[in-house]
């Protein structure tokens, strides 16, 4: 309980810094406030996210290599893990094929997913986590998953399309995500612990 708690006072905390930006980026960019308003619920998504996962910051960086390379070795007798990796990555795959009809097909979406995943487990090698081939399993069945919530939700909010999200937007998103983790977590969290 107390993970969730300090997820969502750390995610409110860089929500000071990224809806400026995104807001900078409805002046110059992206021209439309419904859209804005849905990057916003997504980059706080990826910040949570990326608070749960360990993502490493410019004052923080500690190599570890601590690995698993052999599939669902460990996996049974840790799947509380496994579950909760697999619930990670289920809002990821529900935004991603909603927002970006460019990844309306399943095996985009999961790529993406394994891509994202993938990208966490190398970048854990910084933050004395381990990195580890079940959490790409799990990760990818939970993209899976909200894949297929996320095809639902397209065919009773048709509207979604006229967002006109791109593709170069969505990099975009993570790009500014990981910047603003990388460079200023470390200050947001010394905000978030003196103001909470």
């Amino acid at each position: 309980m107390y993970r969730i708690y300090s997820t969502g006072i750390e995610t409110a905390a860089a929500s000071t810094i990224l809806i400026p930006i995104l807001v900078l980026y409805q002046i110059f960019i992206f021209h439309n406030i419904k859209k804005t308003a849905a990057y916003i619920i997504f980059i706080l998504y990826l910040t949570a996210m990326c608070f749960l996962v360990g993502f490493p910051s410019v004052t923080g960086i500690k190599i570890s290599w601590s690995y698993n390379f052999i599939p669902l070795y460990g996996m049974l007798t840790d799947i509380t893990n496994s579950y909760l990796n697999v619930l990670l990555f289920i809002p990821l795959g529900i935004f991603v094929p909603c927002l970006w009809p460019e990844y309306r097909s399943m095996m985009k979406t999961v790529g993406l997913g394994l891509v994202t995943s993938l990208g966490i487990e190398i970048l854990q090698i910084f933050t004395f986590r381990a990195t580890d081939i079940n959490d790409l399993i799990t990760n990818a069945g939970g993209m899976l998953a909200g894949y297929l919530i996320g095809r639902m939700i397209i065919k009773m909010i048709p509207q979604l399309d006229r967002l006109a999200c791109s593709k170069s937007e969505l990099y975009l998103l993570y790009g500014t995500v990981a910047i603003v983790m990388f460079f200023f977590q470390p200050f947001i969290l010394l905000l978030s612990e003196s103001f909470f």
